[in-house]
């Protein structure tokens, strides 16, 4: 018996068949770089991005240092003396004309397009190379080919914070030739606390105090309130900005009496709370990293009726002597 085919159906097959044929290789990798200089930072545009592409797969292939990067050479893995010199394509600043979809394409709007790069892929497999000179960091990762899509857009962050030689950013491995070890510098407080004028300065027990550090500048921070203080949490002067975990926590030491912590950056914004008196204090240190472990001591004073007072460097705040609101008379 013959097999009859729906009506059309030599007609829909010629179409399926003419639209593979018109089915094309062609987009268009727009590169949107940026840097985060700190971890709780905005990643920020990055200017001066060096991108280029081979037709190689990065589980064969690599970079062996900055310099080769920086020159666009790429080694073997499992043969170093084998190196490529000369890359298939070297992105290129955007100009914003690629594609088909103009101006407004997803991705674009309004934006700042003035640090973007650009350049072709076509039907290989690619390992896509970008490289900072502003922080020395380069990376790379794999692209595959895409049929039919103009443009694709894709975002890489550098992250000089980062510690240690390499690093992953989602698809991307990244490499730091230029890394050092932090410097750790071990710091100590020692609050204690007064209940009567001219009396005898006590110590704290073990959870009487909560001590921690940010790296910050008294100069733009500070704290809004006890609760904040005892949360951990910092406000920026100014703005309605918040940072909500310190860099550094300290921890009580029953033989010293003192709350110890290791840091390995400056300036800090250092800060000890009085959990017993309800009290709250902060400053700014800048301690040198490669010297001796400092000793910071501090006194809180219940017994005054200040509600913010400086004492040696410290800003001290007892929120039971803050003025009352204001209230408007109706």
């Amino acid at each position: 018996m013959k097999r009859r085919f729906p009506y059309g159906w030599p007609l829909l097959a010629l179409l399926l068949v003419a639209c593979l044929k018109e089915g094309k290789f062609e987009t268009t990798y727009i590169l949107k770089p940026s840097v985060q200089y700190q971890s709780v930072d905005s990643a920020e545009p990055l200017a001066g991005v060096i991108a280029y592409a081979y037709e190689v797969d990065t589980l064969d292939w690599g970079i062996a240092s900055y310099d080769d990067a920086t020159a666009g050479i790429i080694t073997r893995k499992d043969a170093p003396s084998q190196q490529m010199t000369e890359p298939a394509d070297i992105a290129v600043p955007y100009d914003g004309t690629a594609g088909t979809e103009g101006a407004e394409a997803e991705g674009e709007g309004s934006v700042d397009r003035s640090t973007w790069l650009q350049m072709p892929l076509g039907r290989a497999p690619r390992m896509i190379v970008v490289v900072d000179p502003a922080t020395r960091l380069y990376g790379y990762t794999m692209q595959q080919p895409l049929l039919n899509l103009p443009k694709l857009y894709v975002s890489v962050a550098f992250l000089p914070w980062k510690e240690g030689y390499a690093y992953k950013s989602g698809a991307w491995s990244f490499y730091n030739d230029f890394y050092t070890p932090p410097t750790v510098l071990k710091a100590y407080y020692k609050p204690t606390w007064q209940a009567e004028a001219d009396g005898e300065e006590r110590a704290f027990t073990s959870t009487q105090v909560k001590a921690y550090a940010y790296v910050a500048d008294t100069t733009d921070w500070y704290i809004a309130s006890y609760d904040d203080a005892v949360a951990g949490k910092i406000t920026r002067k100014g703005g309605s900005e918040e940072r909500t975990t310190p860099n550094y926590q300290a921890y009580y030491e029953s033989e010293s009496g003192t709350y110890g912590m290791e840091v390995d950056a400056t300036p800090l914004m250092a800060v000890v709370v009085d959990r017993l008196n309800r009290i709250y204090a902060y400053t700014k240190f800048v301690p040198d990293l490669e010297g001796p472990s400092p000793t910071w001591p501090l006194v809180f004073r219940p017994w005054r009726t200040e509600w913010r007072y400086k004492e040696n460097d410290w800003c001290m705040v007892d929120d039971r002597h803050a003025p009352e609101p204001k209230t408007e008379n109706r």
